[in-house]
């Protein structure tokens, strides 16, 4: 009986030691900052070169439009993204504590919610500082992107 009773014992003590923090001790580890916002150009019409370079700027990647985009705001810009054409992006705004990466994240329809035909495509971001980039990415074949967000996960 006095082995049983010290081995109940012994196992209580490991329990207790991983136990997980009470909700208390947790409230001060809530992500802070963001929302992540990108300063968003589009080229109508350039093939990236290779991923992390930027098209030119003396007008022969074509009309170049800019817009600004916050994290969890659907943008439609003036100017859609159509194949032949390139998207550049810099993050101008961190995201919340604990992101790993951000995209741009396009939409084949004019909004961005998430139905059967809005077709998505996400170009990353090199890293989630200010300042990372898209570097150049092209709109795959066959579909136009007319809506855009940020999405940082």
């Amino acid at each position: 009986m006095h082995t049983s009773t010290a081995l109940v014992l012994s196992l209580l003590a490991v329990s207790v030691s991983a136990a997980p923090p009470h909700l208390e001790a947790r409230k001060g580890a809530a992500p802070v900052g963001g929302p992540a916002s990108a300063k968003v150009t589009i080229y109508s019409s350039y093939t990236c070169a290779a991923p992390g370079t930027t098209p030119p700027t003396d007008g022969s990647a074509g009309t170049a439009t800019s817009f600004t985009i916050a994290e969890g705001t659907c943008t439609i810009p003036t100017f859609g993204l159509a194949f032949g054409g390139a998207i550049t992006a810099t993050l101008v705004t961190t995201p919340k504590t604990g992101t790993v990466g951000c995209y741009i994240l396009g939409h084949s329809q004019q909004g961005c919610g998430i139905t059967l035909t809005n077709n998505l495509y996400g170009w990353p971001f090199n890293g989630i500082a200010v300042g990372n980039s898209v570097g150049c990415g092209n709109a795959p074949a066959g579909t136009a992107w007319g809506a855009f967000e940020v999405l940082c996960v």
